[in-house]
């Protein structure tokens, strides 16, 4: 063990050096916090606890949405809740928003790995429901011929009616577009960090 006293405008700097069968070198080794790697710190230029939670929204929303529809359309259900396309790409984007908030929090390439393989499922699933969400756009509503007048009738829909459906589908569709550019997002950051060269840092 060496201590040598450094003074300089009237400040002490006292250096002692501890040796490795010291008792007290694993004490302070297990003070010194971990670097975070260069990867890992590239991966979160793209502020992934922001993109999660965009994503979990977004997820809720369909969630919420596609109860509703599925309570509402009981009987005869559009193209949209027959396929379930609320709640599958809701729960995905859930899962997807969460690893992403999580790889923010923790340290480890293995979740950044995680986030570019979920989001790359994202990028599908969201291109899927926007073609799901168009076709609906482009078909009669087949709710409405299940309401019949007194003398038997079928009621036909209102302009109303296509006005809410269709609007509803073009909102879904623009949520989707929006779920599209931050998977993209996590993708892109996340395979420039795995390619990354990383380092070491030295802690003086």
């Amino acid at each position: 063990m060496a201590t040598t006293v450094t003074e300089s405008q009237g400040v002490k700097l006292v250096t002692e050096v501890v040796s490795q069968t010291d008792s007290r070198a694993a004490q302070l080794a297990s003070v010194v916090p971990q670097p975070t790697s260069a990867q890992v710190k590239g991966f979160r230029k793209a502020q992934p606890k922001a993109l999660g939670s965009i994503q979990i929204m977004s997820g809720f929303t369909h969630i919420s949405f596609g109860i509703a529809l599925v309570i509402i359309q009981s009987s005869t259900p559009a193209l949209t809740v027959a396929s379930g396309v609320y709640f599958w790409i809701g729960f995905l984007l859930v899962s997807s928003g969460s690893v992403l908030v999580e790889a923010q929090r923790r340290e480890g390439m293995w979740l950044v790995k995680v986030c570019c393989i979920i989001s790359s499922i994202v990028i599908v699933a969201t291109l899927m429901a926007v073609i799901i969400h168009g076709v609906e756009i482009g078909q009669a509503i087949p709710w409405c011929d299940t309401f019949k007048n007194d003398d038997g009738t079928v009621m036909r829909c209102s302009k109303s009616a296509y006005i809410l459906s269709h609007g509803l589908n073009s909102m879904f569709i623009l949520l989707c577009l929006l779920e599209l550019c931050t998977a993209v997002t996590a993708l892109v950051y996340g395979y420039k960090a795995m390619k990354q060269q990383d380092y070491t840092q030295m802690v003086l």
